[in-house]
């Protein structure tokens, strides 16, 4: 079993009180015991120029309460590779391993919008791995695009993440994305969402089976965030998912190539 739990995070506008917000509700969400927590999409307010250094806290919480932490989707400066020296502007993704340290990071692969003009777009997917549970991690509008979950399905993913920060006439749409993700690859997925009082409406979704072995057809078994702030969690038969995928996939993956 693996237990999840994502946050809905209420927006702040000052990133000191962001931070003490999120320590307040990761200090709720420790109780829960999760493997894995995720939050939403930029639910921090300002430009990250170093994270090790801005969230130590949060860093520090993820040791304190023994989680593997997906602190959501940033605007960060990073440097693209060993040679060079200019930094750039992407939406990141570290993730946090149960001993505080970064174990990696997902760069968003389509900004939407006008995210376009001022972030550049990842190249790769990543996968993490927690023993032997494997995830991987799309941000927000990625998951419109099949590609994103499929390249992380070939790479071995046993769950999928989607830190999204959705306006509340996206919502909607966004629901049926996530879960015709989760429909066609059979995997379980979460996304959460960010709240306020005015464009942003949570409805954070968690995405789960259940299965008929006679039948081999796979029901989506949702949980639906309200429009408020809260924390959602759910545990998920890693063997069940494993089986229900596999069934899936065995003999398709590595045939795909021949359809292009």
């Amino acid at each position: 079993m693996a237990r999840i739990t994502v946050i809905q995070v209420n927006l702040q506008n000052d990133k000191t009180k962001a931070i003490k917000h999120i320590l307040k509700l990761l200090n709720k969400a420790g109780s829960f015991e999760p493997d894995i927590l995720c939050l939403p999409e930029l639910w921090y307010p300002k430009i990250v120029t170093n994270f090790e250094t801005e969230f130590i806290q949060i860093l520090r919480a993820a040791k304190e309460y023994n989680i593997t932490m997906i602190p959501g989707a940033f605007l960060e400066r990073h440097y693209e590779d060993d040679t060079n020296k200019n930094n750039s502007l992407f939406i990141s993704c570290p993730v946090i391993a149960k001993n505080g340290t970064i174990s990696g990071r997902q760069f968003k692969i389509h900004p939407f919008g006008s995210q376009r003009n001022i972030v550049k777009g990842g190249t790769k997917m990543q996968i993490f791995e927690l023993g032997d549970f494997r995830f991987g991690i799309g941000i927000c509008y990625d998951v419109v695009f099949p590609e994103v979950a499929r390249a992380l399905i070939k790479k071995g993913a046993d769950v999928l993440f989607f830190p999204s920060k959705i306006r509340n006439e996206g919502i909607k749409p966004w629901h049926m994305y996530v879960q015709v993700r989760a429909l066609e690859n059979r995997i379980p997925i979460a996304a959460p969402n960010v709240c306020d009082n005015s464009r942003y409406k949570g409805k954070s979704i968690l995405v789960d089976f259940d299965y008929n072995n006679k039948t081999d057809i796979a029901l989506p078994k949702l949980r639906i965030g309200s429009a408020k702030e809260q924390i959602l969690t759910i545990d998920i038969d890693l063997k069940l998912a494993r089986k229900i995928h596999k069934k899936r996939f065995d003999g398709i993956l590595n045939n795909l190539h021949d359809l292009m």
